[in-house]
């Protein structure tokens, strides 16, 4: 009878063996879990971004033509301002509010009537946002020769995405100009719903 070769592995070669997968695991799972923090830092920036990008879209399209703006105000800790435009031939008073509980820029609007105030339900612009003085009015200079005759407004404000490592800050700063806003008596500018309730 002829002698079986069935030996097997030695107990180096299956240490061996079984080191070397668990570097090529670990190697794996490390590539893995950067493109997932990768991938969520990314969506993070692009939804802080598009949330930014909305906002500007919608108020520069209405504070450029905008006829007055009122001076910023405070209530119960939430800032406010207010400017007048003419939306689809209706004179329209509309409001911005930085809402500090919950951290989000708003947006309501409402027709300009002698006496009556109806505002729409608050609509968010950005969420998770911040600011120590959101809204700042800078007046009309009817002196200027360099194309400051007309009120601007700037918006500043901080928002947030995302969570943990994935989580992205972006900082927006924007100073908007009201092309009709060319008297300097518009403080009071639709004030009157400051702190009433949609």
């Amino acid at each position: 009878m002829g002698q079986r070769d069935d030996d097997g592995y030695t107990l180096a070669e299956l240490i061996v063996a079984t080191t070397l997968m668990g570097v090529v695991t670990a190697v794996t799972t490390l590539a893995v879990v950067q493109i997932y923090r990768s991938y969520n830092s990314t969506d993070s920036e692009i939804e802080a971004q598009t949330q930014v990008t909305t906002a500007f879209r919608v108020l520069d399209q209405e504070i450029r033509y905008a006829r007055s703006v009122s001076d910023p105000g405070v209530i119960d800790g939430d800032s406010y301002v207010e400017y007048l435009v003419n939306l689809d031939d209706v004179d329209t008073c509309v409001q911005l509010r930085l809402h500090t509980p919950t951290g989000e820029l708003q947006r309501r609007k409402w027709p300009k009537k002698a006496g009556v105030v109806s505002p729409t339900a608050w609509t968010t612009l950005a969420s998770l946002a911040t600011s120590e003085k959101p809204f700042t009015v800078i007046p009309v200079d009817a002196n200027a020769l360099d194309g400051f005759r007309y009120q601007r407004l700037r918006v500043y404000f901080t928002s947030d995405a995302g969570l943990g490592e994935a989580a992205s800050r972006r900082v927006t700063d924007i100073t908007f100009t009201a092309l009709n806003a060319t008297a300097d008596d518009n403080a009071d500018t639709c004030t009157e719903a400051r702190g009433v309730s949609s």
